[in-house]
């Protein structure tokens, strides 16, 4: 149970990200999320490096979940190996929402479609080469 509050907290700071930081070697990242519940909330989506990894995120951003997949770009400060951490919001309510054994209960998604056994996924599972302008896929369960 540990390690998944640990995973709820880490998806809830998605809530007050700034987007907007200026870096000089920015690289692009578009994010297709697919499984969304259309018109339910948003899907808010966060960027890990390996020192931050369900942390504080690097870069975050939402979209509404407008149709069943949703596209939005993030921007990597820098070339790297990131991890993506996603959920749907589906009832607005600015946090993630779990059961009462911790388990989310809104949908999340974690990059390389990583599993999430008993606990979130380790950084070595979801982690990207993000190296030029790219695009990934990201699908909620």
């Amino acid at each position: 149970m540990k390690l998944i509050t640990a995973t709820a907290a880490c998806i809830l700071a998605l809530a007050g990200l700034p987007n907007g930081h200026a870096y000089a070697d920015q690289v692009s990242l578009d994010v297709r999320v697919d499984n969304v519940r259309p018109d339910q909330g948003a899907v808010r989506v966060a960027l890990y490096d390996e020192n931050s990894w369900l942390g504080e995120p690097v870069v975050g951003q939402q979209i509404a979940a407008s149709g069943s997949s949703v596209t939005l770009r993030i921007q990597a400060p820098a070339v790297g190996r990131y991890g993506l951490a996603a959920y749907q919001d589906t009832n607005s309510d600015g946090r993630l929402n779990r059961n009462l054994v911790g388990i989310p209960s809104e949908p999340t998604a974690f990059s390389n479609d990583a599993p999430m056994n008993f606990g979130p996924p380790r950084f070595a599972d979801a982690a990207l080469d993000v190296s030029a302008p790219s695009q990934t896929v990201l699908t909620l369960r």
